[in-house]
């Protein structure tokens, strides 16, 4: 009887402090999510990405387009592009961590299109608009000497997806993700877990891009992927979030005249 009172009693102070941390941080749901998850899906930390996303053909089939797109972005606005932590604050510890930047065009968060910024990539936009998994898109630009220091992420219902577009062509260059080694190719692409240790090294002169994605998992039983839909939609109406995509527009724009962009 008392391992049975123990039980319950923990079963409640659990239920209550999820309850809590819903009223005060409505996105912290996602770790309780995960670590649900953990229990019923296993997953290794890279996974193959025409299996768990097969339309990622579109993007690879127009890398070349696409890098189109980013030579112009970068062209206009780099210095001005935010840098991640300026977007979420919560990323300062591996954003700025070296005074390198790591800045993020960002193109789509939690489902919607940032408007300003998608209507000048339309080929790209267009693509994402074609493969409703990907809920949230950015241009990944770390400058020369980049590290992002080893961390997790929180939520194991995405998966996360880079597109090599500029990569560096001497020196090391590369992601370590549970173990894992990649070294980025341009017009190559990877599927991966965050929620596993890694860390990110541009060990070079030169300046690294990819198209970085956050894709909503369907490899998870259909109970699970209800809940997982469910929490989705409360991280995508979080206040911080909201916040957070006015912050990643860029503020400072070149003015057209005659429909041209100087410079």
């Amino acid at each position: 009887m008392f391992f049975i009172n123990v039980i319950i009693l923990t079963l409640l102070v659990v239920g209550l402090l999820i309850v809590i941390t819903a009223i005060i941080e409505p996105a912290s749901l996602a770790i309780f999510y995960s670590l649900l998850q953990a229990i019923f899906v296993k997953n290794p930390p890279m996974v193959e990405v025409d299996r768990f996303l097969p339309q990622a053909k579109l993007l690879r089939d127009n890398w070349e387009d696409i890098r189109k797109e980013l030579d112009m972005i970068l062209s206009r606005y780099k210095e001005n592009i935010p840098r991640f932590h300026e977007i979420d604050g919560m990323q300062k510890p591996i954003s700025a961590n070296d005074g390198i930047p790591w800045r993020t065009y960002v193109i789509k968060v939690y489902g919607n299109l940032v408007e300003e910024q998608a209507k000048e990539v339309p080929i790209t936009s267009a693509i994402i608009q074609q493969i409703p998994e990907i809920k949230t898109a950015m241009f990944s630009i770390l400058e020369p000497g980049k590290h992002i220091p080893y961390h997790r992420g929180f939520y194991k219902g995405i998966y996360r997806y880079h597109l090599g577009l500029i990569i560096p062509k001497e020196g090391e260059c590369y992601i370590m993700n549970g173990g894992v080694k990649y070294v980025w190719r341009e017009g190559e692409d990877i599927l991966f877990d965050d929620t596993y240790r890694h860390a990110v090294w541009n060990n070079t002169e030169e300046t690294r891009v990819v198209f970085f994605a956050d894709v909503l998992r369907t490899d998870l039983p259909a109970w699970l992927q209800k809940i997982n839909q469910w929490v989705y939609g409360i991280r995508a109406n979080s206040g911080r979030l909201k916040k957070a995509i006015k912050r990643s527009v860029i503020t400072k724009r070149k003015q057209k005249i005659g429909g041209i962009h100087p410079g």
